[in-house]
């Protein structure tokens, strides 16, 4: 199979995956709450959280691995794969029983941490046993590595929806019986599950893959090591910033606040993957232009327009519908998620232009200080999250995060960029307050005169018109004359595909 088809596949599945997982959380979180109530959905998130945050101790291999395995591998050398694939099994091996040692300190010591606001001897039991998950993650990166060279995401996005069908299925069975802890089988035996499907297909693949200790090499660990130390600090920046809120709603205000934050973020958060689907297909295109010696800064702003494009058009019909849809979904109690989920909307309208900035400083192999405005903004976002959290609540605590990722994400991200290349900033600040104000300023005067009990159908209508209506505004204001060119000419070109194809079949 050509590499474009792959690319296609690979990009037609992973959207697929997007959708499974958006109507999988859709249908299991309302049952959660339903059957656990507020206080186990937010224990239950809270576990979740706190699983996140061994991903940091990854300290950036992951994309190491994948790359030396790419340039092993065409190199068409059976032996220098097997290094690259033994020496990285020891080092995420090692990586992964460091991630469960942390863990069980965290769970010994989590009763000092959140006191009385959780149930300590449940929370350190279910920290024990999915710590056979996290090693078993770690495990998998070398694996992962030959599904990203042979360019056969389409595998690793079919077995994520077949994961997600397992859990979704097993989780509907086990928890009215088992409580929290049919979430924890269900979460084990589909990864078990798949994770052994993924490496029989693995082995399909390259069947020369085999491990051995003699293969070990402390030359090919120094390499990896070379790559990855300048993605560390980023990663932990990322991961404060999307692991902290729940940590600090429930050490300040308690497990079933953070249901109801969990809720806002969950829906931010779907909307956010749809969005960056479409940016991830950028990231290559910078590589190749810089590889050719050839000027960024056309396409960095291109993407930008790009980004809150999306963001704009993905994002208004949840602000104009958020709040009624979160009633029909999970309840009238969580009404004032709709609240939380402005602020957190705001968030990656914010990440549209630093996830830009990242790329290009990527490509450009200057990327050393990103990670330094990504702590920057983990910090301010963290401090801010507390200080207002502890006088306004979970508002307070969203208002955090915002100005935190504003700080980081535009400012500091912008001025970063400037330092390397050719900016147009006036023409990306304006871009930015029109998107913003298409969502913030028509889309919350429009969600003010939708009410908030309405049916599904109601819904369903309400939700196509304001789509549609946002295609248009955004496609006029956000896109400047060059993209709305470009993307009038693509549509053109498919409408007459379309109108062929059918007349030939008519005759």
């Amino acid at each position: 199979m050509s590499t474009k088809k792959l690319f296609f596949k690979s990009s037609v599945f992973r959207f697929i995956e997007r959708i499974v997982l958006v109507i999988s959380s859709l249908l299991l979180t309302p049952y959660f709450i339903n059957v656990l109530g507020a206080n186990g959905y937010g224990f239950w998130l809270l576990i979740l959280s706190i699983i996140g945050w061994f991903n940091v101790i990854e300290l950036g291999f992951p994309s190491a691995v994948q790359r030396h395995t790419i340039l092993a591998l065409e190199k068409d050398d059976p032996v220098e794969v097997n290094t690259v694939f033994s020496t990285s099994i020891v080092l995420f091996g090692c990586l992964g029983f460091a991630a469960v040692a942390l863990l069980a300190c965290v769970a010994l010591f989590s009763a000092d941490f959140f006191g009385a606001t959780v149930d300590a001897d449940a929370l350190r039991m279910a920290l024990f046993v999915l710590s056979a998950k996290i090693l078993m993650d770690f495990l998998m990166n070398p694996f992962h590595g030959f599904i990203t060279a042979f360019l056969r995401l389409d595998i690793d996005s079919n077995l994520v929806m077949v994961n997600v069908l397992i859990k979704s299925v097993l989780i509907f069975l086990l928890i009215p019986t088992m409580n929290i802890w049919g979430a924890i089988i269900a979460t084990l035996f589909a990864d078990v599950l798949t994770n052994g499907v993924k490496i029989y297909y693995i082995k399909k693949l390259y069947p020369a893959m085999g491990f051995s200790f003699k293969l070990v090499s402390k030359d090919e660990l120094k390499s990896l090591f070379a790559f990855s130390k300048h993605v560390v600090a980023n990663g932990v920046a990322n991961t404060l910033n999307s692991k902290a809120d729940p940590f600090i709603v429930t050490k300040l205000i308690g497990l079933s606040s953070v249901a109801v934050y969990g809720v806002a973020n969950r829906l931010a958060e779907h909307i956010k993957s749809f969005v960056f689907t479409v940016n991830g297909f950028l990231s290559p295109v910078f590589m190749k232009k810089m590889s050719k010696n050839e000027n960024l800064d056309d396409l960095f702003h291109n993407a930008i327009m790009i980004n809150l494009f999306f963001a704009t058009l993905f994002s208004a019909p949840l602000i104009i519908l958020g709040k009624a849809f979160i009633v029909l979904w999970v309840g009238e109690e969580f009404e004032s998620a709709a609240n939380i989920l402005y602020f957190l909307i705001f968030t990656f309208f914010c990440q549209a232009i630093y996830t830009s900035v990242n790329q290009v400083l990527l490509a450009q192999a200057q990327h050393q200080y990103i990670s330094l405005v990504s702590l920057f903004g983990a910090i301010t976002n963290i401090s801010l999250s507390i200080v207002l959290g502890l006088k306004y609540g979970l508002i307070g605590v969203a208002i955090g995060t915002s100005i935190g990722s504003f700080i980081a994400n535009v400012v500091l991200s912008l001025w970063l960029y400037s330092y390397y290349n050719q900016l147009k900033l006036w023409l990306i600040i304006r871009k930015l307050f029109l998107a913003n104000f298409l969502v913030f300023g028509v889309g919350l005067w429009l969600a003010l005169n939708v009410m908030t009990k309405i049916s599904w159908f109601e819904l369903v209508i309400y939700g196509a018109v304001s789509f549609t209506v946002f295609l248009i505004l955004s496609w006029l204001l956000v896109l400047d004359s060059n993209l709305r060119k470009i993307s009038g000419d693509y549509f053109m070109t498919i409408s007459k595909k379309i109108t062929t194809r059918n007349r030939t079949n008519f005759k």
